[in-house]
């Protein structure tokens, strides 16, 4: 603000050394700053469900039995199969598998199904698995589809 003659002792005046277009463009790159920074602290948060999971090592556990499934209705009967292996702990792995290669596995306890069942998926055929949710059908990933 400045000391003014006449009428009104102080009057404001508008910064010294920015024009109007300069003053929009510092708010907007200000702005975009501040979302590319939220962004990139969010993603710890948004990527957690993103980790991706060896195909555990079921060399050293019982197998239990084997089974057919359908996990993929655009190709006909159950085509899927289902490996069931035991842990000593008493942890239960299901290996999910198409034509013999891996695309898929779970994991829970015998002693509380509900509360510990996980399905981990090879979504890219890298054989890097990552957890889906479990309250979903899945259904075969499209790279497995393209083996046919």
């Amino acid at each position: 603000m400045t000391r003014c003659e006449g009428k009104h002792d102080l009057i404001r005046t508008k910064p010294a050394g920015h024009s109007r277009k300069e003053r929009i463009a510092l708010m907007l790159r200000n702005l975009f700053s501040a979302l590319f920074l939220a962004a990139i602290a969010s993603a710890p948060c948004m990527g957690q469900g993103q980790q991706k999971y060896q195909l555990p090592d079921i060399r050293s556990l019982k197998h239990l039995t084997t089974s057919q499934s359908e996990h993929a209705a655009d190709i006909p009967g159950k085509e899927t199969t289902m490996d069931f292996y035991s842990a000593p702990n008493g942890q239960v792995i299901t290996l999910y598998s198409y034509r013999n290669r891996p695309v898929g596995f779970s994991t829970h306890s015998n002693s509380d199904v509900q509360n510990t069942y996980r399905i981990f998926l090879d979504l890219t055929g890298e054989g890097l698995y990552q957890e889906v949710d479990k309250s979903q059908p899945w259904q075969l990933p499209p790279w497995v589809k393209q083996m046919r």
